[in-house]
């Protein structure tokens, strides 16, 4: 091929990118794809131009490599027009012929473009066993090539640049490079799609620290993925993970909170702006959240199960003991590179991560101090989350905030500080479920429900608990308080079933799954209420067990109509079969005191 006709290559095909890249996004909506079919012809022309050069003898390797590169630019090409079909032939064209050459540094970056298209093709048909192939080829090209060539490669354009043209070694690195930050990005969502969770989050981990360490991040996806992250971390109970990758997600968030909004930008992109960066701030101090909820619990269930002496000075980290694991145990081929650290390390976060700790929670004070920097966080995202505007979201962060106060109880030694922390709960579980519409927001008034007459009964336990302290029959003062939470109990309990009726008032004969054990578990704990209330009068005994003794039986006989469901409460079930024998012969002997008097 003559010089004259290579710089007419040269020319198509800075044309054809000009076309795709730059003019496609002014395209009409009446013909979005314009200017990308525009630059189809001139890779045909290429195309044809170059199997020409191919049948008159010229076998070079380069004429090769830029044949493959067209076939890769028309596949692009046709997947971005939505035609997958033809898009799917020139890939495969262009990694047929690159198959024997993948590590030749003048192509290596087109085949690893060509494998990660590919595997995006196939992800689209939803075969993510077939694109995991093609990215672990990928991957495979990647870490061989690093390894045994290790020289800067050529960029994916650069077979179609004039010498003089050509980039720097630090430009082909980064190209490279980023390339293969692509790989392990697509390699997370496959693993994600076939439920590798850990996969899915070292993968995840491995593309934001590649990310940060070549600059190539938006701050805002940056910060929301790395904080997405976190919650992985939190259901391996591994806090210490969790609470870096927050942090992290903060300090990078920061960037673009801080970025001064240029002076030209239009009104409405400048609203549109704040409102994103509001949004998104709100959504990481919910992760936030999450992860003081969540230590709170596990430090509880850590009390409550038993924990070694030096808990509280040990932080909380995944079973492995904070040693990171390979990447996949049957890769041989791991660089040093991908042997990720568990940390950021180019992040000062030291004034972040001290703000909450990642540590098993034994006292008051220490599940008080995540408590209050969990309720800044809640407090802040309201300023968002308006009720007007964003009821499900309000709602959530007000059920997480009850939530707080719940678990910080546990660590209470005081009993009465206790309820009050319970009545707080109460109160604003209250005033959000009075003012919703219960027919449009019945599922979230069912939550309020359950939860309030959960609280209830908390509350009422503690009464019992102080009652029982003192070992002495509960005054008159107190027996009333204690009937009086049960009953607000009851009430709600009921009130939740009775949500459960249709338009005749009538309850189903067989409860929708989304209620199933919520009901039945309702019922359950309404039959332990009743054999709970304080009276000195035998006869009331009498009436209360009875009304206890007939909503157990209502679990009983639910499951036995239901044996297919029976397995949903299979626990509460055992009870209620136990107290339907049990509360007969309390009856019996109540009723025999009274024929002694």
């Amino acid at each position: 091929m003559s010089d004259s006709q290579f710089t007419d290559l040269i020319e198509k095909y800075s044309e054809a990118r000009k076309l795709s890249e730059e003019a496609s996004k002014k395209d009409p909506e009446t013909n979005p794809y314009k200017s990308k079919y525009q630059a189809r012809e001139l890779l045909h022309e290429i195309r044809k131009e170059l199997e020409n050069a191919s049948e008159q003898g010229e076998e070079s390797k380069e004429l090769k490599f830029r044949l493959a590169l067209i076939q890769y630019q028309l596949g692009v090409n046709f997947l971005e027009t939505e035609e997958t079909s033809s898009g799917h032939e020139h890939l495969i064209k262009a990694d047929s012929i690159l198959k024997d050459y993948r590590l030749d540094s003048r192509c290596v970056t087109t085949a690893l473009n060509t494998l990660n298209q590919l595997a995006i093709l196939w992800c689209t048909r939803r075969d993510h066993s077939k694109a995991m192939e093609f990215l672990k080829e990928a991957q495979t090209v990647f870490q061989t090539f690093k390894k045994d060539v290790g020289s800067s490669p050529s960029t994916i354009h650069e077979l179609f640049l004039q010498e003089t043209d050509y980039p720097s070694d630090l430009e082909r690195e980064e190209q490279f490079e980023n390339c293969y930050t692509l790989t392990l990005y697509y390699l997370a969502q496959v693993y994600e799609k076939q439920g590798e969770k850990s996969l899915t989050a070292r993968y995840c981990h491995m593309t934001l620290q590649r990310q940060l360490s070549t600059f190539q991040y938006e701050p805002v996806d940056w910060a929301l993925n790395c904080a997405t992250l976190s919650q992985y971390y939190i259901t391996q109970d591994d806090y210490t993970k969790a609470r870096h990758c927050l942090a992290s997600a903060t300090r990078i968030f920061s960037e673009a909170e801080n970025k001064p909004i240029p002076e030209d930008m239009e009104r409405d992109d400048k609203d549109a702006w704040q409102e994103n960066i509001k949004s998104h701030k709100a959504n990481i101090n919910r992760c936030w959240i999450k992860y003081c909820i969540s230590l709170l619990q596990y430090s509880k269930e850590h009390e409550l199960n038993g924990s070694p002496e030096n808990a509280s000075s040990t932080p909380l980290s995944s079973s492995n003991g904070g040693e990171t694991p390979s990447i996949d145990q049957d890769e041989e081929n791991v660089t040093e590179e991908d042997k990720l650290v568990d940390r950021f390390e180019s992040l000062e976060l030291t004034s972040i991560e001290s703000q909450v700790r990642d540590e098993v929670i034994l006292t008051f004070d220490e599940a008080r101090s995540v408590f209050l920097a969990a309720q800044k966080w809640i407090n802040s995202s309201k300023e968002y989350f308006v009720l007007d505007g964003f009821v499900s979201d309000h709602i959530e962060l007000v059920k997480d905030h009850s939530q707080l106060f719940k678990l910080i109880s546990f660590f209470e030694t005081d009993f009465e500080r206790r309820c009050k922390m319970h009545k707080r709960r109460v109160d604003m579980l209250v005033d959000m479920l009075d003012g919703l519409n219960r027919q449009h927001f019945l599922t979230i008034c069912r939550q309020l429900m359950f939860e309030l007459a959960e609280t209830y009964s908390e509350m009422m336990d503690l009464k019992i608990a102080l009652a029982e302290r003192q070992r002495v029959p509960p005054t008159p003062k107190v027996a009333s308080k204690i009937n009086s939470l049960c009953k607000q109990s009851l009430t709600y309990y009921k009130d939740f079933i009775d949500s459960t009726e249709d338009h005749e008032g009538k309850l189903p004969e067989k409860f929708e799954s989304d209620v199933l054990r919520p009901v039945l578990v309702a019922y359950f704990c309404i039959g332990r209420l009743y054999s709970k209330f304080v009276t000195p009068s035998p006869p009331e005994r009498l009436d209360y067990l009875q009304l206890s003794l007939d909503n157990y039986k209502a679990v009983v006989d639910y499951c036995e109509k239901n044996p297919d469901q029976k397995d949903t409460v299979k626990e509460e079930l055992e009870l209620c079969r136990e107290m339907t024998e049990l509360i007969p012969l309390r009856m019996a002997n109540i009723r025999g005191e009274i024929q002694m008097r």
